[in-house]
């Protein structure tokens, strides 16, 4: 569990809060909406963008004639080419049934519609579904030894990209990051412990409200979103790494807190915790 730096600890969690009810196998799509512009806003990204949007940060940019993908500012008009059909939830749907039935990942459809609680849909709730075309998940060739939950699991899969993309954009080891997100959670998206710490990287509200304001600069930024989560977990890390000046007390603050590692040394439990999180990492290491 990912913590902020106060001298105060919060115990971890070890069992995750999965008593969570769905409501709402039956429902309707809509036909294709059509394409709309959207105003560039602080803190967005191309990819960013398109992820909200159910195309491929390619795709955008073609559509917008972009060719530096680096290069869009505050206010910028950008056609968004329709890519998306919209389902009007019946009795006895499931997020994941909905996702199964239209060929989408049910990342991508909590990303698109920004649901706070993926366990959560109601009957005659309207949702945007991200078209079939989008990419696939990612060869595990890149990755042989990815442990079979990940690779039995598409939308878990699906994130080997965002653990690219943060770690290189923090410069943190990506088999680290991707081993103490495993730690933590399984690269579970949507689960949150009875501490509540939320997603893959499972950290704390007030971690990642402290990271995301101080640290990124985009306090927007939403745990329930899979890819900021990484975001801001990779980003936690690599100040941990800067903190400590130490791969395993970053990682015993990534769990025990900064702070109280510092004061106090490493629990038996944390102990424990950095031993797995570095016994794990050959898994997560590309070939």
């Amino acid at each position: 569990m990912a913590y902020i730096p106060t001298a105060s600890r919060i115990l971890g969690a070890a069992a995750f809060s999965l008593s969570v009810a769905i409501t709402a196998v039956v429902g309707s799509a809509a036909p294709a909406l059509a394409d709309a512009d959207y105003v560039v806003q602080p803190g967005d990204t191309l990819s960013v963008i398109a992820k909200r949007s159910g195309l491929s940060t390619r795709d955008l940019a073609a559509a917008n004639s972009i060719t530096n993908y680096q290069l869009i500012r505050v206010g910028q008009k950008l056609t968004v080419p329709s890519s998306t059909t919209q389902y009007t939830v019946r009795s006895g749907d499931t997020l994941s049934g909905i996702a199964k039935r239209m060929g989408v990942r049910s990342a991508d459809l909590i990303a698109l519609n920004n649901l706070s609680d993926p366990h959560r849909i109601r009957i005659g709730q309207k949702l945007q579904v991200p078209s079939s075309k989008a990419p696939a998940a990612p060869s595990t060739r890149r990755y042989p030894s990815l442990p079979a939950r990940i690779v039995n699991n598409p939308d878990r899969l699906a994130l080997v990209g965002s653990f690219e993309k943060w770690s290189a954009t923090y410069g943190v080891p990506t088999d680290l990051l991707m081993a103490v997100c495993y730690q933590e959670s399984g690269w579970q998206a949507g689960i949150v412990s009875n501490k509540g710490a939320v997603g893959v990287g499972q950290l704390l509200p007030p971690t990642a409200a402290w990271v995301a304001r101080d640290l990124i600069g985009q306090p927007g930024l939403d745990l329930n979103n899979p890819d900021d989560n990484i975001r801001v977990s990779a980003r936690f890390l690599r100040w941990l790494l800067g903190y400590h000046g130490d791969e395993n007390l970053a990682i015993a603050g990534y769990y025990q807190g900064p702070t109280s590692v510092a004061n106090r040394g490493l629990f038996p439990e944390t102990e424990a915790y950095v031993e797995a999180v570095q016994a794990g990492r050959w898994r997560f290491r590309s070939s």
